[in-house]
């Protein structure tokens, strides 16, 4: 499923298109027309490529097929309402054919249409997108935007009870869980702990499975403090290998959770690279990418020269350490040689924050 976001629009310029190209090629291309702008480009240059941008996407979207016919129109309405163009929006939102796009395509769009204010296409997509079937990740999806930003919370009970009692495992009954105790999270009409309170019980009623542990390391998360054991973790690499939280006794452990898109992450490598080659082996720089782009996240790490281990799935903050450690957004933790949490919440962004890094590692190393 393609989610909007008017973020697009300071993506690069690219010529017109291929038909054959798909949707993912196109972002991609946009992605990487946007890094050879460089950090700063001028107002211009952004009036240029957005130009650019919606000449191609255009072009694309009247040539595109399958479910890419549907996912590029609404990349075209994000772009054209993030430029102020709420007609044009309007116009490309109802060129979807509610027969014929995805369910999830649908209540994506009606989002768009609540915020167009077309009362007409967001109750007729909605309908049209309960009456039809999906696979369960996507009718998750559309439960969320259902119950948070739709306000179609009975819409959205009716999917996670219909797809609580198809499961057939307690592991899918515990992924159906996790997922409606996320989007609790982002509920307007509830108390703040909502969501936590049904993480607590998912943890509790499930937890040998995979997403009840998950739940249990993310409730620990939110309490961490210095001093405190580290939260377990297991991965695996860019390179295939695996790394193991507890095969790192002894070692400094810098949990780098990054993103091609954060702007402070070169001054931040430029800060862990002495560290390391003051320090040597007695610190471990993991790597974990929140990027869903694995060919980007490659193309990044080469461009950056980011020589640590690396985890970079395609999973974004659902990779397995974000989700444990409830990351959601470029960070640093440090961990002490003796497995505990040495710092929290790190980053890079002034002089006094890379001076508390240098500082934490060099404690968490014992000097």
């Amino acid at each position: 499923m393609f989610r909007t976001t008017a973020a697009f629009v300071l993506l690069g310029s690219l010529p017109l298109l291929p038909a054959q190209q798909s949707l993912t090629e196109l972002q991609q291309r946009f992605a990487q027309e946007a890094r050879a702008l460089g950090d700063d480009p001028s107002y211009e240059d952004i009036q240029a490529l957005q130009g650019r941008q919606l000449a191609a996407l255009r072009a694309f979207v009247g040539s595109a097929a399958g479910d890419d016919r549907w996912n590029g129109r609404l990349m075209l309405a994000d772009f054209e309402l993030a430029q102020g163009d709420r007609k044009a929006a309007a116009a490309t939102l109802r060129t979807i054919d509610a027969a014929a796009a995805p369910a999830l395509v649908l209540v994506t769009g009606a989002a768009m249409a609540l915020h167009l204010e077309l009362e007409d296409l967001r109750t007729a997509w909605v309908a049209a997108a309960l009456g039809k079937t999906a696979p369960r990740a996507d009718r998750l999806a559309m439960a969320r935007i259902l119950s948070t930003v739709l306000k179609e919370v009975d819409a959205a009970t009716r999917i996670y009870e219909a797809e609580l009692a198809a499961a057939e495992t307690d592991e899918d009954r515990a992924l159906v869980r996790w997922h409606r105790a996320d989007a609790l999270r982002d509920r307007e009409d509830l108390h703040d702990n909502a969501g936590f309170e049904e993480l607590q019980r998912l943890a509790d009623e499930l937890p040998g499975t995979y997403w009840g542990s998950v739940a249990r390391d993310r409730l620990r998360a939110t309490q961490l403090r210095p001093g405190d054991p580290a939260i377990a973790f297991r991965a695996t690499l860019r390179d295939g290998t695996t790394v193991d939280s507890k095969d790192l006794a002894g070692k400094a452990v810098v949990l780098l959770f990054w993103s091609g898109a954060d702007r402070d992450l070169p001054r931040l490598l430029d800060t862990l690279r002495p560290l390391q080659q003051r320090h040597g082996d007695k610190v471990y720089v993991l790597g974990i990418c929140l990027d869903r782009d694995v060919a980007r996240s490659d193309a990044d790490r080469q461009r950056l020269g980011l020589s640590f281990p690396t985890v970079a799935d395609g999973k974004g903050i659902e990779t397995d350490v974000a989700l444990r450690w409830f990351v959601e957004g470029p960070v640093v933790h440090v961990l002490d040689a003796n497995g505990k949490v040495a710092g929290l919440g790190l980053h890079a962004g002034t002089g006094d924050a890379r001076a508390d890094l240098v500082d934490i590692i060099g404690r968490a190393v014992g000097r």
